[in-house]
């Protein structure tokens, strides 16, 4: 997978995209969230966070970078494929997804993952679909609809609907809006589009969004995502404690009658 990323100095050229990192904002955190393993001619292939983000940064000129939709769109599909194929490795080429979501760092990452962007290998290529904020697909993705679709982005953009092309069986995920401070995607029009935003907001809404990304990368699945339940905690074994306790009474006493016999 990694080694692909050679021919991306090809893709640049056709690529004519504006960056969407935000100066300013700290580091991403180092996170472990498993990799997204897919088969490739019955071999399989580990697709991580970090090679995502350095798709990603490939594509906009600049180092590898984990933005929030970027962030959201692999933990979207890591989510969706695991609850779909369980313990099966499904083949890149069977992955589906539709993504209201529409930012470079939303298409970079969608299109490494299911193998549908510039410099992956067509011979494994799964399937895209871009939803545009009126609800219709996007048939011409350049950077103007792109643009056009992430300044009127709302909150209900973060969703996104993985398939399993060869049954048809689909899981939605939508991104909790609870993880947005209040007032984060007014902010965020007028930082990064009407460029109306004062000094002090522009400081305000890079910390927001550091704190957002974090969260992102972060918090478990069922606080991220609405479709998502909180694992059950395991009940005690009250049952089997109380078994071994009445054993290991039983077994003292014995210890104890044997020995006043001796």
């Amino acid at each position: 997978m990694k080694k692909r990323l050679f021919v991306l100095f090809a893709a640049l050229v056709l690529c004519q995209c504006v960056s969407a990192h935000m100066p300013g904002a700290s580091p991403a955190p180092e996170v472990d969230l498993g990799p997204i393993v897919v088969s490739e001619n019955g071999e399989p292939v580990e697709i991580t966070l970090d090679d995502v983000g350095a798709y990603h940064g490939a594509l906009e000129g600049k180092n590898p970078d984990v933005c929030i939709c970027c962030g959201c769109t692999y933990r979207a599909l890591l989510s969706g494929i695991q609850e779909i194929w369980g313990d099966e490795i499904p083949e890149r080429s069977d992955i589906g997804l539709k993504c209201w979501l529409i930012s470079n760092g939303s298409v970079h990452a969608a299109w490494y993952v299911t193998g549908t962007g510039p410099g992956m290998d067509p011979a494994y290529r799964g399937e895209v679909e871009f939803i545009g904020v009126d609800g219709v697909p996007i048939a011409s993705l350049t950077q103007s609809a792109i643009k056009k679709n992430s300044k009127a982005r709302t909150l209900e953009s973060f969703r996104f609907e993985i398939t399993q092309r060869s049954s048809g069986t689909s899981v939605e995920r939508t991104v909790s809006g609870e993880i947005f401070p209040e007032g984060f995607a007014e902010m965020r029009k007028k930082v990064k589009f009407e460029k109306t935003a004062t000094p002090d907001e522009i400081k305000q809404f890079v910390s927001d969004y550091s704190a957002t990304r974090d969260a992102v990368l972060q918090m478990p699945d069922y606080e991220l995502f609405n479709e998502v339940e909180e694992p059950e905690e395991e009940a005690p074994d009250v049952m089997g404690g109380g078994i071994f306790l009445a054993l290991l009474g039983v077994l003292c006493v014995g210890l104890i009658v044997m020995h006043r016999r001796q």
